[in-house]
């Protein structure tokens, strides 16, 4: 009896701490460091190119969920990483590989950087600037489909691993997370002349605000990104609403 009653205490303990970290991070403003033992909503995002932008964004599954109103995104961000990455635009064999125009050694280089990024995190949604090609803006140069040759090494490795990747329009970025709002929600930054990341910053952004969506349209994005924690067997999944448009 001593033993069972033993038990029970510790898995009190162990539900209070678990409930008290949950009350502490579900305060509007109250964004705490990221810590190991609790799932986040984790994004990359990539524009594409012979500099590809990134960045990586840890979000508190709360902010994200209809189920817990009133607590917003921007404010819940619990880790917010950016960079770019050299995909050949300097770096490698530009001028003397077999493929003139193109540094072969350069891009696959890169494109080797960023596989590494979603292999370092399995469970993370993976969302990619979409390419149109622009009539306005056409060019023959080789470095035209860059995006498209980075994007398709990124869609072949996430298919090796079953994950998938999400499309979004370039346009929709840069209306939705404008530099004005940027600046305003405290995602700008000129250091250092990151143009490609901050697009990047752009597309987490978007897509954040997009699977935040309390529709049935941002139900199911949710739900195809994480579907471990908004899913049938997840922890916010919202068995109570499937019925709303």
């Amino acid at each position: 009896m001593n033993v069972e009653m033993q038990r029970t205490a510790e898995e009190f303990k162990k539900e209070k701490i678990v409930a008290n970290r949950r009350r502490d991070r579900l305060r509007p403003r109250a964004v705490r460091e990221a810590d190991h033992a609790t799932p986040y909503a984790e994004l990359i995002a990539f524009d594409p190119g012979g500099t590809t932008g990134w960045c990586m964004m840890l979000v508190q599954p709360e902010a994200l969920s209809p189920l817990h109103p009133g607590i917003g995104v921007l404010d819940n961000v619990v880790k917010w990483h950016r960079g770019q990455v050299d995909c050949g635009s300097v770096r490698g064999n530009l001028g003397t590989s077999s493929h003139p125009g193109i540094s072969t050694s350069g891009e696959a280089a890169g494109l080797s950087e960023l596989l590494g990024l979603c292999r370092a995190w399995p469970y993370a949604a993976v969302v990619v600037e979409d390419f149109i090609l622009d009539p306005k803006r056409f060019n023959t140069g080789r470095d035209l489909l860059s995006p498209v040759r980075i994007t398709n090494g990124i869609s072949y490795d996430l298919w090796l691993q079953e994950r998938t990747y999400f499309v979004q329009g370039a346009s929709l970025a840069k209306t939705t997370a404008t530099d004005e709002k940027l600046k305003a929600w405290g995602y700008y930054t000129s250091t250092g002349g990151l143009n490609h990341a901050r697009d990047a910053d752009r597309h987490a952004l978007t897509f954040l605000k997009r699977a935040a969506n309390p529709t049935k349209r941002g139900r199911d994005l949710r739900e195809a990104a994480w579907p471990h924690l908004y899913g049938p067997k997840g922890e916010y999944y919202e068995a109570g609403r499937r019925k709303q448009p």
